[in-house]
């Protein structure tokens, strides 16, 4: 029986391949899909949410469509938090194939809290929403997600989907499709992948440091209690048997550490990619539908 880590890296591939079909297909058949920056079908199309939001400040008005779709989008945030920058966004799969995934110093020599630093965690964070508060202020993506959209207000253009790689990324398909089949030349074609190879290959850290899209959904990640990894203290080689294993904040894009006293807050940045559980040495780690508590110990 396939493990659940398999089952989400399967589903992972197939759904963003999904994307690309749709686009790609799009542009065979003139269907006007469009991109996940901007898709949909005749008049119903939802925006990227950072999208439009730059458009609602560059143009200073209220546009009834665009806060239509930036409702129905921001509600997925708020159920399943960042899903989407694992299972849409092509950026972490285009950083992957040219390197390897930069390699966080401090996860191999982590170790689990000591009673003294949970206690003095729990005195200096208040648990709930002054703690998220917080944990957001400390975000780098946070502080770059403000200087877009001030940068915005005060330009009057939607700056950051200048240099969105979601945006680069099929604005490329979009221009390589044009370029083959169409032989239409275009700058496009060296620009974009350009822009792309800066923001992705050249600096690694873009998605954990610098993302305004990953700074705005984790904004509605911290209210997100559905789909979150949650560890089986009984069978944890950690929490069971206190031996010093960090495979699962080793294997996590955001370095989330499951054992940490503010882990329910950290996990407000995950993004169901499942790498945890696939990962996991003991098979301890399940991704569960209902909201939880990161680690699960008996009750006796």
């Amino acid at each position: 029986m396939m493990k659940q880590g398999d089952r989400i890296t399967k589903a992972r591939v197939a759904t963003l391949a999904l994307v690309f079909v749709a686009v790609i297909a799009s542009l065979a058949f003139d269907l006007g899909l469009g991109t996940p920056s901007s898709f949909g079908l005749g008049q119903f199309f939802l925006l990227c949410p950072l999208g439009g939001i730059e458009a609602l400040l560059a143009s200073k008005a209220l546009v009834p469509v665009t806060l239509i779709s930036l409702a129905v989008v921001l509600a997925f945030a708020l159920l399943f938090g960042r899903a989407w920058c694992a299972w849409g966004c092509p950026a972490p799969r285009i950083r992957g194939f040219f390197r390897r995934e930069p390699k966080d110093e401090t996860a191999d020599g982590a170790t689990a809290p000591t009673a003294d630093q949970r206690a003095c965690s729990a005195a200096l964070e208040a648990k709930g929403l002054i703690a998220s508060l917080r944990h957001l202020a400390r975000d780098r993506r946070t502080w770059a997600l403000c200087i877009v959209l001030v940068a915005t207000f005060v330009a009057g253009i939607p700056l950051f989907c200048l240099v969105c790689p979601i945006g680069l990324t099929f604005g490329t398909v979009g221009s390589l499709w044009h370029l083959i089949v169409d032989k239409q030349v275009t700058l496009s074609v060296l620009v974009f992948p350009a822009a792309l190879a800066v923001e992705l290959v050249l600096y690694r850290k873009w998605c954990m440091n610098l993302c305004p899209v990953a700074g705005l959904l984790n904004v509605f990640g911290q209210f997100a209690r559905l789909f979150r990894p949650r560890i089986d203290a009984s069978t944890c080689m950690r929490a069971s048997e206190g031996k010093p294993c960090t495979v699962c904040a080793s294997v996590c894009a955001e370095r989330i550490n499951l054992h940490a006293a503010d882990a329910a807050v950290q996990l407000g940045e995950c993004t169901r990619c499942g790498e945890c559980v696939k990962h996991c040495p003991s098979s301890s780690i399940r991704i569960v539908a209902k909201p939880s508590n990161p680690v699960m110990r008996d009750e006796a």
